[in-house]
C-alpha cells in the first residue's frame, strides 16, 4: 500500500486573509502614513473613498510610491478606496 502525504497550506491561506493592497500599503506606504502623521490611513480612507484614480495620482507624486509598479499602485489604490 503506497502511502500519500498530505501537507496543508497554511502559508498560502494566511496570505489570503490579508487583501494584498493592504499588504502593500503597509509594506510601502505606512512609514509616512500612520496615525500619528500628518495624513494618516484613516485619512486618505476617507478622503479617498470611492476614487481610484485619486490615488493612483496621490501615489505618483508620493516618493515611496514612485518606486512601484503601475500593477501594485492600483492594487493599493483599489484597497484604499474601499474597492476590495
Amino acid at each position: 500500500m503506497r502511502r500519500v502525504l498530505i501537507v496543508p497550506l497554511v502559508f498560502s491561506y494566511i496570505s489570503l486573509a490579508v487583501p494584498e493592497g493592504r499588504l502593500l500599503f503597509e509594506n510601502h506606504c505606512l512609514r509616512c502614513h500612520t496615525e500619528g502623521s500628518k495624513k494618516p490611513v484613516s485619512y486618505l480612507k476617507r478622503k479617498y473613498r470611492n476614487n481610484t484614480r485619486g490615488i493612483l495620482e496621490l501615489a505618483r507624486r508620493c516618493p515611496w510610491g514612485r518606486g512601484l509598479s503601475e500593477m501594485e499602485i492600483g492594487v493599493i489604490a483599489e484597497w484604499l478606496s474601499g474597492g476590495k
